[in-house]
């Protein structure tokens, strides 16, 4: 009996393929888009610190003062 779909009986299951790399997009698009929170939120981080540190001028603890992002010059 012949084979009327025109590929000679030698289809290749794509869906078999398809769902594998479905699932390895979705988890480097979530890991990206995890990286991309971490490093706003650290730099939210680092800014806030620069602007509380700025404005409070020297901090003492324990009798042990530390001048933090400002020089003597």
């Amino acid at each position: 009996m012949a084979n009327f779909n025109g590929s000679g009986g030698t289809d290749f299951p794509w869906r078999r393929l398809l769902y594998p790399f479905a699932i390895v997009g979705a988890v480097v698009v979530g890991i990206w888009g995890l990286v991309a929170a971490l490093v706003w939120l650290l730099n939210a981080v680092a800014h806030t610190a620069t602007v509380i540190a700025g404005t409070a001028g020297p901090i003492g603890v324990g009798g042990i003062t530390l001048k933090l992002f400002r020089s003597d010059r």
